[in-house]
């Protein structure tokens, strides 16, 4: 299964708008005896707001862009080296990899940069997942930070034989689920404005990857309305099989209360809900004009 030897040259990086299901799918593929979920499960360096994947792609940019390249590489590699190094005190990349072998890592990574920051931008992930993922023995890695999917085609030059999972869910509980936690939009409707622009950044991602290398799953098929058909169409899509532990995981597992669908319609105060249900159908309306598929409803 693995095409590079030491290196995992065709991970599969599972996405989304965020709290629409990564999480469970990438613990469901860590099931298979064939995959490996990375820990942490959401490696944050190559996909994130200033991370590798976006150095990277800003070389590719206008006369401007380009030459704020190389002061964005060296963003990516503080950052590395601080926000996704140490998130808590079992997550993040310090549980593989040291400070000081980041830090030599990152220096070669700025040296060569210029030169060449595909290749540069390669021997920095790859030095770094070497670590992370030598748990794996040469099984495919997994991935579950949410941006793997809006930034898909900034990735495909790093990781070109990579496979992309777009998981999408409805928007209204998508933004009560952000309202609930500690992170993200804490108001209702912000949250719904920001799964608009990422459902947007997700199709637009899609469609400039190569053809066949993404997929969209919903994950209101895969806990409740398809389990079966989707888990199998997740398989034949990474060709696997689906593998009789995964499969008793699955069943005991994913189900919809667990994911709490539906939580939009009692989270909240009636009217409330009524102007979440109404401002959703109008970015709904703007969305399919676009294109973009509309996950179904909750």
């Amino acid at each position: 299964m693995n095409s590079g030897g030491v290196d995992c040259l065709n991970p599969v990086l599972v996405g989304g708008t965020g709290r629409s299901g990564s999480t469970i799918t990438g613990q469901l593929l860590g099931q298979h005896p064939d995959l490996f979920l990375t820990d942490p499960p959401e490696i944050r360096f190559l996909a994130n707001d200033h991370g590798v994947a976006e150095a990277l792609t800003m070389t590719r940019g206008g006369w401007m862009t380009r030459r704020k390249a190389k002061s964005e590489a060296k963003f990516c590699l503080e950052r590395t080296k601080t926000l996704w190094f140490w998130r808590a005190a079992k997550i993040g990349l310090h549980t593989s990899i040291t400070i000081e072998e980041v830090d030599a890592l990152g220096q070669a990574y700025l040296e060569d940069f210029g030169r060449d920051p595909v290749a540069a931008s390669q021997a920095f992930t790859y030095a770094i997942m070497r670590k992370v993922a030598a748990p794996a023995e040469g099984r495919r890695w997994v991935d579950t930070t949410p941006a793997n999917s809006r930034i898909s085609e900034q990735i495909e030059p790093i990781y070109p034989q990579s496979q992309v999972i777009s998981m999408i869910r409805d928007g209204r509980d998508v933004a009560a689920s952000f309202v609930a936690q500690t992170f993200g939009p804490n108001e209702i409707f912000a949250s719904l404005r920001q799964w608009e622009k990422r459902s947007l950044l997700i199709h637009q991602a899609t469609l400039a990857s190569r053809t066949g290398r993404c997929i969209i799953v919903d994950m209101l098929d895969l806990v409740d309305r398809d389990r079966e058909n989707t888990l199998q169409r997740i398989c034949d899509f990474i060709d696997v099989p689906v593998d009789p532990g995964m499969k008793a995981w699955f069943d005991e597992t994913v189900n919809a209360e667990n994911a709490n669908v539906g939580r939009w319609r009692s989270q909240f105060d009636e009217e409330t809900t009524k102007e979440i249900d109404r401002v959703y159908g109008e970015m709904v309306e703007r969305l399919r004009a676009q294109g973009v598929q509309i996950p179904l409803e909750s």
